[in-house]
């Protein structure tokens, strides 16, 4: 079988698609089957299919591209729009260079690609399309977190936002088949894209365990106390600021307890900030991105995950695998990963008591806290095995080849 996994985003990278790939492309190659990946290169000046010394550089493709949507005065005037047109047709032009019409096979990665490869591929060969995530959704909390007094309604209406849903429809149903990894993003493919469920397969995402729990590191922080962590960037999405409140409540109460955040993103200085105001700068340490996260989740007595929406973290993956028990909200995906009860708890989604509640709970109750850590361990190593991820993507593709005789 020859396979070409398309990204439209950067790679590598330290997002969890960029680790799905590339376990995906050497299982399959240690099976026999060629597998090509075509994305941009990290620095965001070219596209490449990995290991081909022949690059197309977007710098060269750029004026071409320029020329035609100068015409679209919506477009010249916003320069976040005008640059995402550029790089999808960047990518379908280095598509075009490389040729894609030997494959039995085209994988996407998001529903940007989906419309591009499906502009320019042969329509003999069937494109499958993963959906890591809710496009719309993550643009929709991309928009608040630079316009935080606006309402929903009114995030809603922007131009940014109605583009980005009108791409993810159109990538969407240029799609073949899709592949989701939680029931939830089925439904909402279902539901609101009108998508057939005959072309959707549904199945989680793994990770190769001895691989993972045996990497070390370094960790630049001492545990002095038991620690809370969240690692994910710090964005308005991720809920960092409902922890926060949690933590501050929790601080009135006791104090035997440091949250580590691991992390960057645009809302780093506002939530330092809010720690000094309410006086929890030594109870709360932010370190920036980490490359050891293995180390940190060894020292962690609890994982807190708060997202406002999220499909299938790899951050939720990695606590269970070193048996932390997690404490998620239950937005999107994230109820499909934890049991409730036994291997952590779901909460509802932007409420900050629950999590005061649900962190206060486990720091009192030292035994339930082990008896969870021991549950998410064993269930986590059985749900999360790569070679499970592996036979589902290859049944995947003989069904997909077999129904496009």
């Amino acid at each position: 079988m020859k396979i070409l996994i398309v990204s439209y985003y950067p790679n590598p990278a330290l997002g969890g698609v960029w680790r799905i790939v590339s376990q995906l492309k050497v299982m399959l190659e240690d099976l026999g089957h060629e597998v090509d990946i075509l994305s941009q290169d990290p620095n965001v000046t070219k596209y490449r299919i990995f290991g081909r010394k022949l690059e197309v550089s977007k710098s060269e493709l750029s004026p071409m591209i320029e020329k035609v949507l100068k015409s679209y005065p919506v477009l010249q005037s916003n320069s976040w729009l005008f640059n995402a047109e550029i790089n999808r047709y960047c990518l379908e032009l280095s598509a075009l260079y490389y040729t894609i019409d030997h494959y039995d096979l085209i994988h996407t990665q998001d529903v940007i690609a989906a419309r591009s490869i499906n502009r320019i591929k042969p329509k003999h060969i069937p494109l499958i399309t993963s959906i890591h995530g809710y496009l719309s959704g993550a643009i929709f909390y991309h928009l608040k977190t630079m316009h935080r007094q606006k309402t929903e309604e009114q995030i809603k209406k922007l131009v940014e936002y109605k583009y980005h849903r009108a791409l993810e429809h159109i990538g969407i149903h240029s799609s073949d088949f899709i592949h989701t990894d939680s029931k939830w993003m089925r439904n909402l493919l279902i539901d609101q894209y009108g998508v057939s469920p005959q072309k959707i397969f549904t199945f989680p995402y793994g990770m190769d365990v001895d691989q993972f729990t045996s990497q070390t590191g370094e960790v630049t922080v001492t545990k002095n106390k038991k620690v809370i962590l969240f690692t994910g960037r710090l964005v308005y999405l991720k809920g960092v600021e409902l922890l926060i409140d949690a933590l501050a409540k929790l601080r009135q109460e006791r104090s035997d307890w440091e949250c580590w955040i691991l992390g960057e993103g645009p809302l780093q200085k506002e939530l330092q900030e809010k720690c000094k105001r309410l006086y929890l700068t030594d109870d709360v340490k932010f370190l920036g991105v980490a490359h050891n996260v293995v180390d940190y989740l060894k020292q962690a007595d609890l994982f807190i995950h708060p997202s406002l929406q999220d499909n299938q973290p790899y951050s939720v993956m990695e606590a269970e695998l070193l048996g932390v028990p997690v404490i998620v909200s239950d937005a999107s995906g994230l109820p499909e990963m934890v049991i409730d009860g036994k291997t952590g708890f779901i909460i509802p989604s932007g409420n900050s008591e629950q999590i005061y509640n649900k962190i206060k709970y486990l720091l009192e109750n030292e035994e339930k806290r082990k008896e969870m850590a021991k549950h998410a361990k064993e269930w986590a190593i059985e749900q999360w095995q790569v070679n499970k991820m592996r036979n589902k993507y290859l049944d995947m593709y003989n069904q997909v080849l077999e129904k496009n005789k």
